[in-house]
Formats: structure tokens, C-alpha cells, sequence
């Protein structure tokens, strides 16, 4: 389906506004002052992209009972919005997808500062955290369907497929999508401690490149499916892919094979051959090994025709935006199609062998004519996404759709790691009880192990992660784990999440608030992203298709959504959909319950020997699918009405 962007909203340490930042983009303008927000003394980089103070004020002066994070996204939203003709007023026709790395990290450092030096959380302070998603969706008119998505620094450009899916199932007129991250000492000290922060300067494609530089800030985009003037479109989202590289955790496959196939499939859902695509904007993040795969890459799936485009690098200007990253270089590339003008790559003097033959329009900015473009992101957890643009307004084209298969979305398999039990098969059905939360339940997991249902080697897994991994492997068929039949890029992961990796996430802040930022483990931190749980099932288990984690307060009926969705548009032929919880009780404010572990639900389309299998039933007729006690207790009522 293609849908159409009539409004964009952007704000980050380059501007308050969408035209204010993309001026200074062409003017050859860089992010990078010196941070403020918190000491910076134990960092060998003490410049990021953080908002200048005027900016920062006038935000926290706009929104003063918010925190950073619901405020950039707000202020991204409005503009957003405004730009289309339309206001903040609630209409229950517009949807809103929320992306994210970290979350509003802001909140959660400050509640767990308190649980530190008060032995206490005030549920006020961790509202401005959990309750974000709804706070941003009342205060943008966002009244249809909500949701909110972790895919590391993936995670704005894969936020679009999830608001074209709410398009195209009628759940509504229009979305707003809207990405970002604000920069947190948790982040900042975890990305420092993984070595991924360069202590030079970002130089995205050059021999002397040697590490990324982060920001904060927030893009919007408002995506409509018909729009009512078509004079108004400011671009036409042609097609839009997700997947992960199912390879490592925090290394790129050879040639960025994952990348390669995101980009693949956006363009052949915009009916794209690889020799029409005028313009890249790559990922790009100046790190040595992600530069020369994603020219691998590009070079792979461009061919000769590599040399004739132009590639654009514009985190050396903008940072990296994390969550935000993907969505607010789509705004630019929008605008690069709109204006005719390329901003430039900086700090590009020396263009590596292997990044060649890439025309990264180095130095200054390139006048240049843009009709087609696709965007590149990815991130830790091998998470990839990619946005195929074409400039204007263009309907979708008979000849170039997809065909779809035939038949009806069934659960082949439940595999899961419960309290009160851990199994596979159909008896997770006649337990509804199993998934009620009671006074010792979650003590009975204290200590789970997964080796028994792994083929590798772990030396450290967040307990949520832990869970899904051994729920995921009782989902799965023994010979069908290694990706050796059928295509790997056909076997995809929906997972969802309230709480994510909350017990790793907080012990990392613990080492770091309470012994120092150079003792904080860099093994620890990876395993605190929400989403890495359901990387390291992809991993595992060689699922390298669509890829997607809900992450907070949400409908847990997403991450069914999506995965039905891929089924039936052809691009998966195998889903697995998890649900996960694990937060101890340190990491919520006292009293806060929550049902610990994991179900996995292996999804396909029916067959003609499929008689016995379990059919997903019509998940818009069942209402929300919401529990206080997260997204595993949530899953009750759903399963009830298999």
C-alpha cells in the first residue's frame, strides 16, 4: 500500500523546526557542543548532540510537567500536524506509532535515582516513563489506534511499516509517527562502555573513521492514506521493510547482507528496480566495520549503477539521533526531493577503498534533482529497516502490487515459560489460569536457565531474555531452527513487551550511579534494550525476516497484527509472536506487579492439511488487549478466544 506524508515536524540540537535544521544542513552545519547534562569527566567524548540550552529552555517552558523526551515529541508532532492543516484536537481517526531506543530515559533515570538514594520509586515519577505513549497520544489528538516500538536505532524508519499497516487495515484516516530519544547519562555511559562513541569527530566513509557521536532530538511524520489534496503531499512512501541480520548482537554480517535485503524488499514493494532509484541515504554511523558493510551492501544490490547515485551521510552533521535517527533522515530526504539540494557529508577527506565507488557528496551541498530515494537504518540486535520514497504524489501503479497468498492466519504451535508451568502444545489453552499472577508465582523462575534449549553458549541473558529464547525454541520444530529450509528471510519475529529488560537495564544504572561509569559492565547494557530478547530469538533460531517489538503501555494486539500482516502480504511465510516480562521489583515503584515470563506463538497461514490447527481469530472484534501486570498477563483474554 502507499501512503502519503503531508506534514513533518523536527526538533534536535540543529534547530527547532524542519526548515531551521535543513537550512543548517546545507550550510554545512554540525550538532556537537559540549555536554551539560551530566558530568562528563569519566567520558573520553564530551561533546554530543545535545539541544542548546535556549532550546532546551523554551522546550521545558512549553511542556513544564513533562519530561524531555514526551516534550521534543510533542513539539516534532504539533509541527508535524500543523503542517498538514491540521490540529492537536482529539480525532478518533488518527493513529499514533510511537519509536524509541531507550524510552523516556529522562523519567526512568530520575525514578531510579530515587529508588537509589530514597529506597523508594514514587509512582508519579515513573508515570512520566510508563505512561508516555498515552500522555503523547492525548496531547497530539492521536484518539485511534496507539503503539509505541524499540528497534534500537532502526526504530524510527521501522515505525513507518507498523503506521502503514494501520492505514492499510482502515484503522485509520491517519497516523502520526513520531521517533526519539533524549541523551541520558545511562545511554551515553552504556554506548561509551560498548566502545561505539569515537573520541574524534564522526567521519561516516573515510579511512580515518573510528566511532559514531550520539543526540537527542524528535522527527514526526504524518502519514494519510487518502489524502484530500493531493497538491499537498510532500512525498509518497512507496514501500517500507523491516528484518534483522540473524547473525550477532552488536556485529554486522559480512557485506550487511541484512541491510541489503531491507532495501531489497522496500523497492520491490514501491516497484522499484535498482536502476531507478536516483538517491541513498545510508546509515552511516562512522563506525569502522558498519561503513564498509553498508557500501558492501549498496554495491550488492545497485550494481553498476551505484556510481550514477548519490549517498548521503547525515550523521556527520546530525549526529546519531538513535530511536529518532531513521525518521528524522527520511525529513530530510523528503525535503532534499522537495528542494532539489543534497546537504553535504562532512569531515569526508580521505574516502575509504572500500566504501567506493560511493558519491557521498562530500564537503558541500550537491543541487541535484531526487524522484526516488531509499533510506537506510539499522541497529544493535541486528534490527534493520529501510523506506522506499518517490517524490510527489503517485498512486500505486496495478502492475507493480504484490500478489498475495491464499488462506486463513493459524497457530501452528505455543511454546512457553510460565510461573506455573513450561511446555508447548495445546494445553496452554485450557490454563487461563496460568497466566494469573499470584504471591510467589514469579519466585517459582527465580534462577531459570534456557541451556537445556539452546544450541549456543550464553554468557549473559537478562531473565526476559532468557524466557522467550526457551519459549521460542518449544515453538519451533527441531529441523526448522537453522534456516536450512526455506529462506531465512521468510521466518520473522513480532514481539511485545511492557517493561522490556527492566532487571539489566537497572543494574547497569546501579554500577554506574553507585561505583562509577568506567564500572558499569558492557556486557550488562545490551541486554537492557527492550528489544533484545527478541534479536537474540532471530539470532538463534535463524529468523531474519520482518522484524518488529512493541515496547510499554500498549493493545498487546500489535504484535499480532503485524505478524498476520506479513503473512498475508506474502512477505513471511513463518512468524513467531512473543510476549515477554521480566522487571524486578527494585526497577518499579513498590507494590507494582507483574507476571513474569514468556509465550511464543508460532503463526502460518492455513494449508490444505492444516484442518487441525488453531485459527487466529478476528483480532479487531476482541476489545484491548491491556494488563496492569504487563504484556504476558495480557495475553489471557486472547488466548481464550482461540
Amino acid at each position: 500500500m502507499r501512503t502519503y506524508i503531508t506534514g513533518m515536524g523536527l526538533v534536535c540540537g540543529l534547530g527547532k523546526d524542519v526548515d531551521d535544521v535543513f537550512q543548517r544542513l546545507c550550510a554545512g552545519e554540525h550538532v556537537f557542543r559540549d555536554i551539560d547534562r551530566f558530568p562528563t569527566e569519566p567520558y573520553a567524548q564530551k561533546r554530543g548532540g545535545e539541544l542548546p540550552p535556549e532550546l532546551e529552555d523554551e522546550l521545558r517552558d512549553a511542556f513544564p510537567d513533562d519530561d524531555l523526551s514526551l516534550a521534543m515529541t510533542v513539539d516534532a508532532g504539533r509541527q508535524a500536524l500543523a503542517q498538514a492543516g491540521l490540529s492537536s484536537e482529539s480525532n478518533p481517526r488518527r493513529g499514533l506509532v510511537l519509536a524509541t531506543n531507550f524510552g523516556a530515559m529522562e523519567a526512568l533515570e530520575w525514578a531510579w535515582r530515587e529508588r537509589l538514594d530514597t529506597s523508594q520509586i514514587d509512582p508519579a515519577s515513573f508515570e512520566l516513563f510508563d505512561g508516555m505513549a498515552n500522555q503523547a497520544a492525548s496531547l497530539l489528538g492521536c484518539g485511534g489506534s496507539m503503539t509505541q516500538i524499540s528497534m534500537s536505532c532502526a526504530s524510527g524508519a521501522a515505525a513507518m511499516a507498523v503506521a502503514q499497516d494501520m492505514l492499510a487495515s482502515g484503522k485509520a484516516d491517519q497516523v502520526l509517527v513520531a521517533a526519539y530519544d533524549d541523551l541520558s547519562e545511562f545511554c551515553w555511559c552504556g554506548l561509551s562502555n560498548l566502545r561505539t562513541i569515537t573520541t574524534d569527530i564522526m567521519r561516516p566513509f573515510d579511512v580515518k573513521r573510528s566511532g559514531t557521536i550520539f543526540s537527542e532530538g524528535a522527527a514526526a511524520i504524518l502519514l494519510e492514506a487518502r489524502p484530500a489534496d493531493s497538491g499537498r503531499v510532500l512525498a509518497t512512501v512507496a514501500g517500507v521493510a523491516t528484518g534483522n541480520n540473524a547473525f550477532h548482537i552488536t556485529a554486522p554480517p559480512k557485506d550487511a547482507e541484512g541491510s541489503r535485503q531491507v532495501m531489497a524488499a522496500a523497492m520491490a514493494q514501491a516497484g522499484l528496480a535498482p536502476d531507478a532509484v536516483d538517491h541513498v541515504c545510508a546509515h552511516a554511523t562512522s563506525t569502522s566495520a558498519n561503513d564498509s558493510t553498508e557500501a558492501g551492501a549498496l554495491r550488492n544490490l545497485f550494481g553498476d549503477h551505484l556510481g550514477n547515485m548519490t549517498v548521503a551521510a547525515h550523521k556527520s552533521q546530525l549526529g546519531h539521533l538513535m530511536g529518532a535517527a531513521g525518521l528524522a533522515e527520511a525529513i530530510v530526504t523528503v525535503m532534499a526531493m522537495q528542494t532539489g539540494v543534497i546537504p553535504p557529508t562532512i569531515n569526508l577527506t580521505e574516502q575509504d577503498p572500500e566504501c567506493q565507488p560511493l558519491d557521498c557528496v562530500s564537503g558541500v551541498a550537491r543541487v541535484k534533482k531526487v524522484v526516488t530515494a531509499v533510506t537506510n537504518s539499522a541497529g544493535i540486535g541486528g534490527n534493520n529497516a529501510a523506506i522506499a520514497l518517490l517524490a510527489g504524489h503517485h498512486p500505486a501503479d496495478p502492475k507493480t502490487l504484490l500478489q498475495r497468498p491464499a488462506g486463513r492466519v493459524c497457530i501452528r504451535q505455543a511454546g512457553w515459560v510460565l510461573p506455573a508451568d513450561i511446555g508447548s502444545g495445546d494445553a496452554l489453552f485450557q490454563h487461563p489460569e496460568w497466566l494469573e499472577i499470584s504471591t510467589a508465582g514469579n519466585d517459582r523462575l527465580a534462577g531459570f536457565s534456557p541451556k537445556p534449549y539452546l544450541k549456543s553458549v550464553k554468557g549473559y541473558l537478562d531473565p526476559g531474555g532468557a524466557m522467550l529464547l526457551a519459549a521460542a525454541r518449544l515453538a519451533i520444530p527441531a529441523d526448522a531452527d537453522d534456516g536450512t529450509q526455506g529462506s531465512r528471510s521468510r521466518r520473522g519475529i513480532s514481539t511485545v513487551t511492557r517493561y522490556g529488560s527492566m532487571g539489566s537495564g537497572y543494574a547497569f544504572f546501579s554500577q554506574m550511579a553507585s561505583k562509577g561509569p568506567r564500572t558499569a559492565s558492557p556486557m550488562i547494557f545490551p541486554h537492557g534494550y527492550a528489544n533484545t530478547p527478541g534479536n537474540l530469538a532471530a539470532i538463534e533460531f535463524g529468523y531474519a525476516g520482518p522484524h518488529i517489538v512493541f515496547y510499554g503501555h500498549q493493545d498487546i494486539r500489535a504484535a499480532l497484527d503485524f505478524a498476520a500482516a506479513r503473512l498475508l502480504d506474502g512477505s513471511a511465510e513463518d512468524m513467531l509472536v512473543g510476549f515477554y516480562e521480566s522487571a524486578p521489583a527494585l526497577s518499579l515503584p513498590d507494590g507494582c506487579q507483574v507476571l513474569h515470563g514468556a509465550v511464543v506463538l508460532r503463526l502460518g497461514l492455513t494449508t490444505a492439511d492444516s484442518s487441525g490447527e488453531r485459527l487466529l481469530p478476528d483480532l479487531a472484534a476482541l476489545p484491548p488487549a491491556m494488563s496492569a501486570t504487563g504484556a504476558v498477563s495480557a495475553l489471557k483474554d486472547i488466548l481464550a478466544a482461540i
